[in-house]
């Protein structure tokens, strides 16, 4: 008789919870890098804009120039701080998936535990049952004085 754990399906669901939150946390986290290298682009751009202004500043420099520069480091900074919201908020998400993978190991693991568990008196008890029919043989065989 093979081994039979009653709990097999709950397992095989435990495990498929598991990789699907496994799956969204690498999702969420994807997401998250995505949003950091856009920051740090924006960053940039930001940096060269700013530049571009001082070597602009050098020179004589039109009131529509400055204003266009001055106006386009504005809604940089605004993208930046709505960047910064989104990173903040996407962190939060990827914490909160990371408790739920947490919680579904757990859950899992604790199914994994009572299958091994099982699974040793299982084995347990088919070695006690040949070493039973063994004991037995060798009793009947040395009862008999039958040499095999």
């Amino acid at each position: 008789m093979a081994f039979h754990f009653r709990l097999e399906s709950v397992l095989t669901v435990r495990k498929n919870i598991e990789e699907q939150v496994q799956f969204r946390l690498a999702r969420e986290q994807m997401m998250l890098h995505k949003h950091q290298l856009r920051f740090a682009e924006l960053q940039d751009k930001r940096r060269e804009l700013c530049e571009a202004m001082e070597e602009r500043k050098k020179k004589p420099m039109r009131g529509s120039l400055f204003l266009f520069y001055m106006e386009a480091m504005r809604i940089q900074e605004l993208q930046l701080r709505i960047l910064q919201t989104t990173i903040a908020a996407q962190q939060k998400v990827v914490e909160k998936v990371r408790s739920e993978l947490a919680e579904a190991m757990k859950k899992r693991k604790t199914i994994d535990v009572l299958r091994e568990k099982e699974l040793q008196k299982y084995l347990l008890e088919t070695r006690r049952k040949e070493q039973n029919e063994s004991d037995e043989q060798a009793l009947l065989r040395h009862g008999r004085g039958i040499l095999i």
